[in-house]
């Protein structure tokens, strides 16, 4: 590696994969040829990780070190999702007092039944810790309501 000076617009999609985790080269705010220079120059230097899925992108150790993360500096990321995402709309929904039933998770995601249902039980109780409580009343559909666990998901935009 002879150049590791880092530009501004490598340095953000290097902070950005440190704090997502995964990228997505379609999240970056920049485009185009820009964008494919930007990550191609990051991947050739070791600091992204191109994955399997078409322009998916892992931050490597080298990269958290260029922008000055330690590896005993792990951000305490577990739990976390971002805002504007599917889950973060699932969340919603079943945050509210009257919860969410599955279908109204259904419409509002474009998923699939079987797929609502492996979220509840995986992503938010699972990975995300929650605690997730079903209610059945006489002639409504089972209605499923986030009882606990929200505290410091969404980071400080809300809680």
């Amino acid at each position: 590696m002879k150049n590791n000076k880092l530009t501004p617009a490598q340095e953000n999609v290097l902070q950005q994969a440190a704090k997502t985790g995964t990228l997505q080269a379609s999240d970056l705010t920049i485009r185009g040829g820009a964008r494919n220079k930007v990550l191609n120059s990051l991947t050739s230097k070791g600091f992204l990780i191109a994955l399997k899925e078409s322009d998916t992108y892992d931050i490597s150790p080298q990269g958290k070190e260029a922008i000055g993360i330690r590896e005993d500096d792990k951000p305490t990321r577990k739990g976390k999702i971002r805002t504007g995402t599917k889950l973060h709309t699932v969340i919603e929904l079943l945050s509210r007092p009257e919860g969410a039933a599955i279908h109204e998770i259904m419409r509002e995601t474009g998923w699939q039944q079987h797929t609502v249902r492996g979220t509840l039980a995986g992503s938010l109780k699972k990975r995300l810790g929650l605690t997730i409580e079903s209610e059945k009343l006489e002639g409504k559909d089972r209605t499923y309501r986030i009882t606990s666990g929200l505290d410091g998901l969404f980071g400080e935009a809300e809680a």
